[in-house]
């Protein structure tokens, strides 16, 4: 069989704080293979979203919509390998791509795969004599171990069968509450979150009660205050400053709500001091 090889490629991405790295959404008119080699990402397939997770690797038959994206803090690296074949080439089992693509737990050969990987990202790099063909032999066994994984139907999964339909709801919950702690000050909303992780609000506000006991606004709000109390008591600031600093830039509005959850407004702090 003669194996035509589009590209080889391996991205490493180092942790940024809150910074998501995200690819367009796009299609090909081949084959890929995603390989995660360590940390996470979600990918957004067909319009759902997957946690791809290190010992995991996607493959893409022709014309599947997906795009990637890394949350902030998290060191990625995978490898993308594109070729213009078909699966049949391979005798890998078809039943596995009823969706156009499927999710693969490699552990079971994680070490020889891992090594193939290591072996084909030297040959793309150093370009000797021989590397075109050391490439497509170890693409060749690359898929070879593919088809034997695939024989198991544990080791994939699909559309049909995943239980990864959205990421893992602690993940979730633990980034927003770490950028509203880090990032109250400025505007932030429920839509902003829902249209950077391809999750619904209604999805969202949901795990994040579940998980805190609070809807993400009423966390916001809550960290906003308590942030506001601590300068009144703390620093000799006009109350249309300090509710600036928290996010607000209606001191009028600031008030209400501050008296609203403390029970008392903000300018009683300033007259006690």
């Amino acid at each position: 069989m003669k194996l035509e090889i589009l590209y080889v490629c391996e991205n490493e991405y180092k942790p940024v704080t809150d910074v998501f790295c995200q690819s367009n959404t796009h299609v090909h008119d081949h084959i890929e293979l995603s390989i995660i080699l360590s940390g996470e990402a979600q990918y957004v397939i067909n319009g759902k979203s997957y946690v791809i997770k290190a010992g995991e690797m996607v493959l893409f038959n022709p014309s599947v919509t997906h795009s990637v994206q890394i949350l902030p803090q998290v060191n990625y690296r995978d490898l993308h390998i594109g070729i213009n074949c078909t699966l049949a080439d391979f005798e890998i089992d078809e039943k596995a791509f009823s969706d156009g693509f499927a999710i693969i737990n490699y552990q079971d050969e994680k070490k020889k795969i891992l090594e193939i990987c290591k072996n084909l990202c030297y040959e793309t790099t150093h370009c000797k004599l021989e590397s075109k063909l050391m490439i497509e032999t170890l693409i060749m066994q690359l898929f070879i171990l593919l088809s034997r994984l695939l024989t198991t139907e544990t080791n994939y999964q699909t559309e049909h069968t995943t239980s990864l339909g959205y990421p893992d709801k602690k993940k979730v919950v633990d980034f927003i509450t770490t950028y509203i702690n880090e990032n109250y000050m400025n505007e932030i909303s429920l839509e902003m979150f829902a249209k950077d992780m391809y999750l619904s609000q209604v999805y969202i506000s949901k795990i994040f009660k579940e998980e805190t006991g609070h809807s993400p606004i009423h966390f916001l709000i809550k960290k906003r205050l308590s942030t506001a109390k601590k300068l009144l008591e703390t620093e000799n600031l006009p109350i249309k400053i300090i509710s600036s600093k928290v996010g607000y830039e209606d001191a009028y509005h600031f008030s209400k709500l501050f008296k609203k959850y403390y029970g008392f407004p903000p300018s009683q702090i300033k007259r006690k001091k």
